[in-house]
């Protein structure tokens, strides 16, 4: 499944929250992709240096909404990564858990202006890297039901082998009689060639 799922973020700047804003589709999950995408962040009206920044994110439709994460200001990594877990159920969206991370030094190698842009606080429109990964709970195990449906197989033939030999024993026992005798009998091996 490639299809985006919608997603909106908003910041909270000197405890003023400003509005929704839409995410490009580029910068949204895919369900079921785990990716690592850098979304914009616009530059919030008052906004002092010392300001903390928050950003909360909505999923599908305002159902899941992640709680307020610190960005910029005390206590906030000098590059910040939001790393949201999603959790889907076949092809629906149950839950979204968002923490806020330092970048990993690797990403900094790799991406050393989102370092710059966080340390410089007149430099807008700052990027954030947002990691979505998948976490998929399936609501019935298939390798476990599969194991229970051959369990029952094989009692159900135990128990109907052991029914007929109980309900048959005399036929049964007969019926090997004969096919005993008749293979020690010598004549019979003749006839047969």
């Amino acid at each position: 499944m490639c299809s985006s799922i919608v997603c909106i973020t908003t910041n909270l700047a000197l405890q003023v929250r400003t509005t929704w804003h839409d995410l490009l589709g580029r910068h949204c999950p895919r369900f079921g992709q785990d990716r690592v995408v850098a979304v914009p962040l616009p530059y919030p009206k008052g906004q002092h240096a010392s300001d903390d920044y928050k950003i909360s994110f909505s999923f599908d439709h305002d159902h899941l909404v992640t709680h307020w994460l610190r960005i910029i200001g005390k206590h906030a990594p000098a590059a910040p990564l939001i790393d949201i877990e999603l959790t889907q159920r076949a092809d629906v969206l149950t839950s979204a858990k968002a923490k806020v991370l330092p970048v990993p030094k690797y990403y900094l190698w790799q991406h050393q202006q989102l370092l710059n842009e966080f340390q410089n606080s007149t430099h807008w429109p700052k990027h954030l890297l947002v990691r979505y990964h998948w976490k998929h709970n399936d609501a019935l195990n298939v390798n476990a039901a599969l194991y229970v449906l051959f369990g029952i197989g094989i009692l159900a033939s135990a128990v109907m082998a052991v029914n007929v030999i109980v309900n048959y024993q005399q036929k049964l026992s007969e019926f090997l009689a004969n096919l005993a005798t008749e293979s020690s009998q010598p004549g019979n091996m003749q006839k047969a060639e």
